[in-house]
């Protein structure tokens, strides 16, 4: 007499298979999607710090005035944005680019403040505008990373920040997945990195630029969370 699985049988054992995998294959997808972009944070970060570099090489033994200073005294915050306009031109002599355009225009619906906030985001500093919805400059690397710059002039510390977008248009085009605040920042001890900067947010699920950082940079991690 012949053995085998019955008709039920196999019925109920695909349906196992299928409940497992419904439940184990999402988790799979997140964390490889997180581990590429936490791979791209890296790759953009590297090259907008050796563009840092090079533009402080060149600049001589004085940065240029455009970076905001952490480790004041009784914890202020300084903004120094006198010569950000030299700054940037320098700054992104040294990014190879594919695509630089003036103008207004953002190609991707990136959420404002309010709208982070009411699905559950969060902010470090509710009092930033955010002004990445108004850009004056849109700047896309080779490696796909595009950055906005949102001012220019000398009235407004907003010149020192930049939105990037590690992927470009590729998505979540989300705040904390794949969009950044970051800024050159100098430290305390003399150190100027592209830092976070102040205004930050980050939508549910998502994370700060400084926890990204903190998980790359094994050499400053006691730079990044503050």
């Amino acid at each position: 007499m012949e053995k085998g699985f019955t008709l039920a049988e196999t019925l109920i054992t695909l349906g196992i298979i299928g409940v497992v995998a419904a439940m184990t294959i999402p988790t799979v997808v997140s964390k490889f999607q997180e581990k590429v972009l936490k791979s791209q944070f890296k790759a953009t970060y590297s090259l907008l710090n050796q563009a840092l570099r090079l533009t402080n090489y060149e600049s001589g033994t004085d940065y240029y005035k455009c970076y905001s200073l952490q480790g004041t005294e009784n914890g202020v915050q300084y903004f120094v944005y006198d010569e950000c306009k030299e700054f940037y031109k320098s700054f992104f002599s040294h990014l190879k680019q594919i695509e630089w355009e003036k103008g207004n225009k953002v190609p991707v619906p990136y959420k404002g403040k309010a709208e982070v906030l009411a699905e559950g985001g969060d902010v470090t500093n509710s009092a930033c505008s955010f002004s990445y919805v108004a850009p004056i400059e849109r700047h896309t690397l080779a490696n796909g990373s595009r950055l906005y710059l949102s001012d220019t002039n000398k009235n407004t510390h907003m010149n020192l920040f930049m939105t990037v977008d590690i992927n470009g248009e590729k998505g979540p085009n989300k705040w904390g997945y794949d969009v950044f605040y970051l800024s050159p920042t100098k430290r305390a001890n003399g150190s100027l990195r592209i830092d976070e900067a102040i205004c930050v947010m980050w939508e549910k699920g998502g994370k700060r630029a400084a926890n990204m950082l903190y998980d790359i940079d094994e050499v400053s991690k006691d730079w990044f969370i503050y």
